[in-house]
């Protein structure tokens, strides 16, 4: 009778121990996650592995006050790659800095809930607008150069205008000129004349006398 009661107990005791062998795996509670700089982004990846099943976890996750992902999960959350189980990437703009929150619930009891904060820095720094060039004022001290004006130059009086040539008379003879006008009569002209042939004739006639 005795033998009996032990094998019962050893047989109720190794089954005990099988049945808490296969649910230890299931029941890890394997939270996963990271955040760095790749290139000019911020990546935030997380892969939640080893809960209870039934679709009963809840993951919710975080930047600053913008919902990333709400959801409830079974056994494994992450991103399905053919039949392995990657992170789930989120990724975000890597000009300012970010703080991501992550916050896991467990169905089978509380001590296996878990919560985690990452932060990143700007991982690329923004492009500062150019100023425009300002332009150059001149000094107080610099007066500027006044333009002089250039007047024509007023013709001299002294000059005197060009005379225009008189047109040769017909037959090819060029007229003389007039005589000038001394303010004498023309018949005191011929008197004065008159008496000089007069006075000659006188001289001659004289001499020949004497000579004779």
């Amino acid at each position: 009778m005795a033998s009996r009661v032990l094998g019962a107990l050893a047989v109720a005791a190794t089954a005990t121990l099988a049945s808490l062998a296969l649910a230890t795996p299931a029941s890890a509670h394997t939270p996963v996650s990271s955040a760095e700089c790749v290139k000019d982004k911020a990546v935030l990846k997380v892969k939640l592995t080893q809960y209870a099943g039934g679709d009963n976890n809840t993951v919710l996750i975080k930047d600053g006050d913008k919902v990333l992902a709400d959801e409830k999960f079974g056994q494994n959350w992450g991103e399905k790659v053919g039949n392995k189980l990657e992170p789930r990437t989120f990724e975000a703009d890597g000009t300012v800095a970010h703080t991501f929150t992550i916050k896991v619930k467990a169905s089978d009891g509380a001590q296996y809930n878990w919560e985690k904060t990452h932060t990143t820095p700007a991982c690329v720094k923004p492009t500062e607008p150019t100023e425009p060039t300002k332009p150059t004022t001149p000094s107080s001290s610099t007066k500027p150069v006044e333009p002089t004006s250039s007047a024509p130059e007023a013709p001299s009086s002294s000059a005197a205008p060009s005379t225009t040539e008189a047109a040769p008379a017909p037959g090819g003879s060029t007229p003389e000129p007039p005589l000038a006008a001394t303010g004498a009569s023309p018949l005191w002209l011929v008197l004065s004349g008159l008496g000089l042939v007069g006075a000659g004739a006188g001289t001659l006639l004289f001499l020949r006398r004497r000579t004779a």
